[in-house]
């Protein structure tokens, strides 16, 4: 464009205000200034842009076209400076979130659904993944918070907030349990010849059972992996084995019976679940999620 937008702007007043007076209040500069810039403009694209006349000036047929295309220029402009305001006055960041799928289906789902409501213009990335490594991207600053559990968390950065304290249990299908009280009559020894399903070995629970198992110098004959509990409990409601899970992750099946929570003849202590943020990585959009996550954390309590 060899014309300044200074020149367009000038010629888009006078035509708009038909008088260089009006134009030359309006743009803050002197009717001289408004005129030469005029002249120079027709000069530029050799054509004439107004009849002079004894009352004001009157457009050529060159100069509508101009004043018609500069309108529709100039009204663009003014939508896009309005749209870029709108944005400037409206939150559009992003959070992102690292959960087991376990914990994502039981714990941050509902936080999720109150903070989109209330907040419906933050991007919000969920990705699964196990505890150690929602520890490892919160320490790289690769997420932006966990839902996770304690585990052995000890880094300065990161700050750990324990929202509810979890059961594990083992349970089975009826039929399971029917079909192996068949077989192995008596006081059956579940561990000895079930099968038995776990997370894999990657997984921050199978390392807490892992260490309940050898506390209590129990040997499971058979142990089919699974990379997550919500799998896990699919294939025990149908018959597979017997799943170690958290309790109230379960309690719907229990209730409806599709499983069963079997006996166990040792203790396994209660194990907290919450979240986690690394304390250098605080944006205003995960300030205000923390907000909701503690606002459910009070309402629980009551």
């Amino acid at each position: 464009m060899q014309q300044s937008l200074t020149q367009y702007k000038t010629f888009y007043e006078v035509a708009k205000s038909e008088n260089v007076s009006k134009a030359s209040r309006i743009l803050l500069i002197s009717q001289p200034a408004v005129s030469k810039s005029i002249k120079k403009l027709e000069d530029s694209l050799g054509v004439k842009l107004f009849d002079r006349t004894t009352v004001g000036l009157n457009l050529t047929a060159e100069g509508k076209l101009l004043y018609e295309s500069l309108t529709t220029a100039f009204n663009h402009i003014d939508d896009v400076e309005l749209k870029l305001k709108t944005f400037s006055n409206i939150n559009f960041g992003h959070i992102r979130i690292g959960a087991s799928q376990s914990l994502i289906k039981h714990m941050l789902m509902s936080y999720i659904s109150i903070y989109a409501r209330e907040y419906p213009n933050i991007r919000l990335s969920v990705t699964t993944m196990h505890t150690n490594k929602c520890f490892e991207k919160l320490t790289e600053k690769k997420i932006d918070l966990a839902f996770l559990h304690k585990s052995s968390i000890n880094h300065k950065e990161i700050e750990y907030v324990s929202l509810l304290d979890i059961h594990y249990c083992f349970v089975a299908s009826k039929e399971y349990i029917s079909y192996f009280s068949k077989v192995f009559k008596g006081d059956p020894d579940y561990f000895a010849n079930g099968n038995i399903l776990l997370l894999d070995k990657k997984n921050t629970t199978r390392e807490y059972i892992d260490k309940i198992f050898e506390v209590n110098k129990i040997i499971p004959r058979q142990i089919m992996e699974v990379n997550n509990t919500e799998t896990m409990i699919d294939f025990a409601k149908n018959g597979v084995g017997i799943a170690c899970v958290v309790e109230e992750f379960v309690q719907d099946e229990l209730d409806s019976k599709q499983l069963v929570k079997l006996p166990i003849k040792f203790k396994i202590p209660k194990y907290s679940v919450g979240y986690a943020y690394n304390k250098t990585n605080i944006s205003k959009e995960l300030s205000d999620f923390l907000s909701v996550i503690n606002a459910g954390k009070k309402q629980n309590k009551k």
